[in-house]
């Protein structure tokens, strides 16, 4: 009885270790993952908002956690704000909100302007690459989902690039998304959305 007693419990540990050694395995496939999607290049114009079951777990069991979570309303949907945004007044500063809608599988990014930038009837972005020698503008008055999209996405892809960027306001140039706490919050953010979306 002994015996088997010690030969039940040795194939217990066994199992354990494998089931270990394949937990182990995955977390590294996942890593890797998330770090190979830091870069990868996303077209504002094809705009998406379905998620999937797998990309839902994963935002819901590894992520959320990173995350305030509120409830909108009567709609019941969920509005993920990330814990280490930045929140001031005396500069302009744009963060990310998540709502993710669980009963129709979407998701959408909305932008949310502080005090500093509603002020303005329409944001207008200036950017910069001073390596390519090359600028444009972004213009974004509060739209629909598509809309906020496309500015978080074209954001997006500007600190990636490192692009410097500037809020045209009259005859004025002020400095935006500096700060490396300010731009990290918001890639994130798009980070996490994306992978929701599958885009990442």
């Amino acid at each position: 009885m002994g015996h088997k007693q010690s030969s039940t419990i040795q194939s217990y540990a066994l199992a354990m270790r494998h089931f270990l050694n394949l937990y182990t395995l995955m977390l590294c496939f996942i890593i890797m993952a998330c770090n190979g999607s830091k870069y990868k290049e996303v077209d504002e114009k094809s705009a998406k908002f379905t998620t999937s079951d797998a990309s839902e777990l994963f935002f819901k069991n590894v992520r959320s956690i990173q995350y305030d979570k509120a409830v909108m309303g009567d709609t019941k949907l969920d509005v993920y704000r990330f814990k280490e945004q930045v929140e001031a007044e005396d500069r302009p500063i744009l963060n990310l909100s998540i709502v993710v809608n669980w009963r129709y599988d979407e998701a959408y990014v909305l932008t949310e302007p502080n005090a500093f930038l509603q002020s303005l009837d329409t944001i207008k972005i200036m950017w910069q690459d001073t390596v390519a020698q090359e600028n444009g503008t972004y213009q974004f008055s509060n739209g629909n989902k598509a809309e906020h999209f496309q500015l978080a996405v074209q954001l997006y892809r500007s600190i990636q690039d490192q692009r410097a960027l500037y809020i045209l306001n009259d005859d004025q140039q002020i400095p935006f998304m500096r700060r490396r706490d300010e731009r990290e919050a918001f890639r994130k953010s798009m980070v996490d959305y994306l992978r929701l979306v599958d885009l990442l």
